[in-house]
């Protein structure tokens, strides 16, 4: 086996992996304008069919999933769809900052990440940033979903802007949506999109990271996708 190979199986063999997506069901939360997931029987067993298959329906941003520019970016040179990504920008070390304090409506500022490091260290090029607000445990099915679609916290477009700053690769949260609820403009979406940094928005399970671990979530290959569900997940230590 080649050695950088069984180097890597090595180092993965000993790690933890966490489940970072939500389970993509019909009914769950999604954003009014786009299209709802549902998950349509074709074939059955019990109908007398020899096998067992499902259709799905489903926006490109159905669950967790990611922004490609392409969304909020109308010309320019991040113009461009969820196949043009390269596939590096998907995996990397990520660092969890936690911003449970910040409360309905709140917003995450560039000061709120300056002190983050200067207790944890600084953000690198390169890193994921995963935003952990807490709004996944109000992840319901509808129509149990209304404390998860109002009133969410988001990223401010100074502290986006500072991600940009820092080349970081791809910004995430636990909320529907990286803008604050109230947002009309989305600046954020259009800070971060329209240089090329990602989005990832109802991300799951972030209480579960140590402060540095290892992301992967790739998207499907969609021609000109504006963004696409991932499976999201970090390796983590087991020690």
């Amino acid at each position: 086996m080649d050695s950088k190979v069984y180097q890597l199986k090595s180092t993965l063999d000993e790690m933890e992996i966490i489940d970072l997506s939500q389970t993509l069901e019909n009914d769950i939360p999604a954003v009014p304008t786009h299209a709802r997931f549902f998950h349509n029987l074709v074939h059955s067993y019990k109908y007398g069919h020899r096998s067992c298959h499902y259709q799905l329906v489903m926006s490109e941003h159905s669950g967790t999933h990611v922004d490609s520019p392409l969304h909020f970016i109308s010309e320019g040179p991040y113009h461009y769809g969820m196949d043009a990504v390269p596939l590096t920008t998907f995996t990397g070390r990520a660092i969890r900052v936690s911003a449970t304090e910040i409360g309905e409506n709140g917003l995450f500022t560039k000061q709120h990440m300056l002190d983050w490091e200067k207790e944890h260290g600084p953000i690198e090029e390169g890193d994921i940033v995963l935003i952990r607000f807490g709004w996944d445990q109000f992840w319901k099915k509808r129509p149990d979903d209304q404390q998860f679609m109002n009133n969410w916290p988001g990223v401010a477009q100074d502290a986006a802007q500072y991600f940009v700053d820092k080349k970081v690769k791809m910004v995430g949260t636990d909320a529907i949506a990286i803008d604050v609820f109230e947002s009309k403009e989305n600046p954020t979406h259009h800070t971060l999109l329209g240089n090329g940094v990602l989005i990832m928005e109802n991300l799951n399970n972030l209480d579960r990271l140590p402060t540095y671990s290892y992301f992967m979530g790739f998207p499907l290959k969609i021609k000109d996708g504006s963004g696409s569900p991932i499976r999201a997940i970090a390796f983590v230590s087991k020690d």
